[in-house]
């Protein structure tokens, strides 16, 4: 079982150069529980996951775990609580699949240490988990997209930290790996009450997975809350200037979005 931890954001802005692109975000984690960052393109979800990922130093505000700055806290010693995996990580020439999985053991691993019986383990857990054992020995440029984002998951999870940021673990996946490689999230969660932390593209798959949302528009966090509260189309509207209906799902029951789009409009005009 993970440790509970408090991560806390207070009043943070944050960009690129001169220009600011999260504006005095201010949030809690919800500790042991699924989140997940929704917004339009180009709104700050990647740059505020960023941020909270130390990736990014706010230009003003503080982020704090467990009441400690997180820029005051060495990068290692961090990387024992809080792991990431970007958006478009860059893979490794010739690499193989377990050798890039062991790489999410450094931070627990001495200067001059070699690997204990705890790193080897805590490797092999990570490849059950994402069910790529019998993969261990091909190269990574040998794998398909969804069999690689595995791997990459897979090497976050031996890094064993209490808190998982994921930035669009499942963008050009097809919808059969997407909700594997969320149901494996989901299950991760579950037996080891990792916190987990993703950025989503897809409203009805995060409303399916997620125990919180937060939803950002043009920087700023505009609503936040479970999926059951938050989701209604007066949100989608606001963030993503949209026209749509809500319905219960019904496999899931959690909101389902409907876009109206042109269809709506054509149909509702011919028979006005």
């Amino acid at each position: 079982m993970k440790h509970s931890h408090i991560f806390q954001l207070e009043q943070v802005s944050a960009g690129y150069g001169n220009k600011t692109i999260i504006h005095e975000a201010s949030l809690t984690l919800q500790s042991n529980k699924i989140s997940v960052i929704i917004g339009s393109n180009a709104c700050g979800k990647s740059t505020l996951l960023k941020t909270m990922a130390r990736l990014l130093k706010p230009t003003s505000g503080r982020i704090t775990l467990d009441g400690k700055n997180i820029a005051k806290i060495p990068p290692k010693r961090l990387a024992r609580t809080v792991g990431l995996l970007p958006q478009s990580p860059i893979v490794p020439e010739g690499i193989s699949v377990a050798d890039l999985v062991g790489r999410g053991r450094f931070p627990h691993q001495a200067m001059f240490g070699g690997w204990t019986q705890k790193d080897y383990a805590a490797v092999t857990e990570a490849m059950e988990i994402m069910g790529i054992t019998d993969l261990s020995n091909q190269n990574i440029d040998e794998l398909s997209g969804g069999q690689r984002q595995r791997v990459w998951i897979a090497m976050a999870l031996a890094q064993q930290t209490d808190i998982l940021f994921l930035d669009e673990p499942t963008t050009f996946l097809d919808i059969a790996y997407q909700v594997e490689i969320l149901d494996m999230l989901t299950s991760l969660n579950y037996k080891h009450d990792t916190t987990i932390v993703m950025v989503l593209h897809d409203i009805n798959l995060s409303a399916r997975y997620a125990d919180y949302i937060y939803a950002v528009r043009q920087g700023k966090i505009v609503a936040e809350g479970e999926p059951s509260k938050i989701i209604t189309k007066e949100l989608i509207k606001d963030i993503f200037d949209m026209d749509c209906v809500v319905i219960s799902d019904p496999v899931s029951k959690t909101p389902l979005v409907l876009p109206k789009g042109r269809y709506h409009a054509v149909t509702a005009s011919d028979t006005a």
